[in-house]
């Protein structure tokens, strides 16, 4: 049987409205590298070699979409710190029942749910 695993890049679609602060937040809130910038994409790396493509469009999810779709986990050393400047920044936290972490609307839409580096997460596996 073969094997599979994920990869290291992903996209997001948002709308040309959101692009200066998605820039921001990426760049200024999360610390990420923005290493390509245009009025189309932008491609965002993150420490560790993982890299998120945000394609602007005219048509995009709307926030209640993408609470549906796929969320994506953010690791952080600093979870308390980085908690307070994503918050700060003004995203939208979605309440998830039972849930003891953040979950929230990065600009654009996309859910990101942020938990500590090195955390045993292993309760989730099984």
């Amino acid at each position: 049987m073969a094997q599979v695993s994920i990869g290291n890049h992903s996209k997001i679609v948002a709308h040309y409205a959101d692009q200066d602060n998605i820039r921001a937040f990426y760049r200024d809130v999360l610390g990420c590298e923005l290493t390509k910038q245009t009025e189309n994409v932008d491609y965002i790396r993150f420490k560790g070699g993982f890299f998120l493509a945000v394609l602007y469009q005219d048509s995009a999810p709307s926030p209640e979409e993408l609470e549906k779709a796929i969320w994506l986990e953010l690791r952080s050393d600093k979870v308390v710190e980085l908690r307070k400047k994503i918050v700060s920044f003004g995203v939208e936290e979605i309440a998830m029942p039972g849930a003891e972490h953040i979950y929230f609307h990065a600009p654009g839409g996309q859910v990101f749910r942020l938990v500590g580096e090195g955390e045993d997460l292993s309760r989730f596996e099984s």
